[in-house]
C-alpha cells in the first residue's frame, strides 16, 4: 500500500507533518490517524487536502478499515481536480478488497492514465479485468445449469401428471368393466356359476324322475283296478 506524506513550505507545517510521519513509522498508527484527522481542519492553502485524505484513506485501509478507507478516497477522488496516481492506485485497491471489481477496474485504469509505468496498477488492472470475466462465465454457467435443473423438473412434472392420469385412466376403465358385469349378472341369471347350475340341474331332473315315478304308480294302480274288475266280473258270470 503506497503511503504519500506531506512536504509544505513553512517549517511549522513540515514539523508537524514530520511528527504525523513518526508516528505512523513507529507504529502509533491510532495517534497518527488522530493526528491527520486534527490536521485537515486546519484552514491553510498551503496543506493539500488531497494528501491529507489521502494518508487518512491509506491509515484506514492499514487498519482493515475497508468502508472507512473507501468513503475517504472517494472523497478525495470527487474533489480533486486533478488527483495522483497513487491516489487511484489505493482507491482500486479498497474498492477491490470492497468486491466492487468494477469500480476498482476503473481506479486502476485511471491510475495508468496518470502514470503508463506504474506496473504494479497494470497487473492489477489485468488481474481484475480476468476477474470480472471469469465471474460472469461461472454467473453464464450457473443459469445455464439452472435452466437445466428447471427443465428437468418441469420434465417430472409432467411424466408425473401423465402417470397420474393414466392411473386414473385405468381405474376408471376398471371400474366401468366391474359396473358391466355386476350388470351383466343382474340382468342375466344363466351367468351364474357352474356348480349353482348343476346343482339346479340336478334338483330338477330329481323332481322329474319323482313325478315319473308318481305317474307310473298311478297308471300301475289303474291297471291293477282295471284287472279286479274284470275279474270280478269273470267270477259274477260263472256264478250265474
Amino acid at each position: 500500500m503506497k503511503i504519500l506524506f506531506i512536504v509544505a513550505i513553512f517549517s511549522t507545517c513540515l514539523i508537524s507533518q514530520d511528527a504525523g510521519y513518526k508516528l505512523y513509522k513507529d507504529g502509533d498508527i491510532e495517534s497518527a490517524l488522530e493526528y491527520y484527522k486534527a490536521l485537515i481542519q486546519l484552514d491553510n492553502d498551503d496543506i493539500s487536502q488531497e494528501d491529507i485524505l489521502y494518508n487518512i484513506g491509506t491509515i484506514y485501509s492499514n487498519m482493515d478499515s475497508t468502508s472507512e478507507a473507501g468513503s475517504i478516497f472517494q472523497q478525495a477522488y470527487h474533489d480533486s481536480l486533478d488527483f495522483s496516481s497513487d491516489l487511484s492506485y489505493n482507491y482500486g485497491n479498497v474498492l477491490y478488497r470492497n468486491e466492487q471489481l468494477d469500480k476498482s477496474l476503473e481506479a486502476y485504469k485511471n491510475t495508468l492514465l496518470k502514470d503508463p509505468n506504474d506496473s504494479d496498477a497494470r497487473k492489477n488492472y489485468e488481474f481484475v479485468k480476468n476477474k470480472i470475466k471469469k465471474n460472469k462465465n461461472m454467473e453464464k454457467q450457473q443459469d445455464q445449469n439452472q435452466d437445466s435443473k428447471d427443465n428437468e423438473e418441469d420434465k417430472s412434472d409432467n411424466s408425473n401428471n401423465n402417470s397420474d392420469q393414466n392411473k386414473n385412466q385405468n381405474e376408471n376403465e376398471k371400474d366401468k368393466k366391474d359396473n358391466s358385469e355386476n350388470n351383466n349378472n343382474d340382468d342375466n341369471p344363466q351367468n351364474e356359476s357352474p356348480e349353482v347350475g348343476n346343482n339346479q340341474n340336478k334338483q330338477m331332473q330329481s323332481n322329474q324322475s319323482a313325478e315319473n315315478i308318481l305317474n307310473a304308480l298311478k297308471e300301475n294302480e289303474k291297471v291293477n283296478k282295471k284287472r279286479k274288475q274284470k275279474n270280478y266280473s269273470q267270477e259274477s258270470d260263472k256264478d250265474w
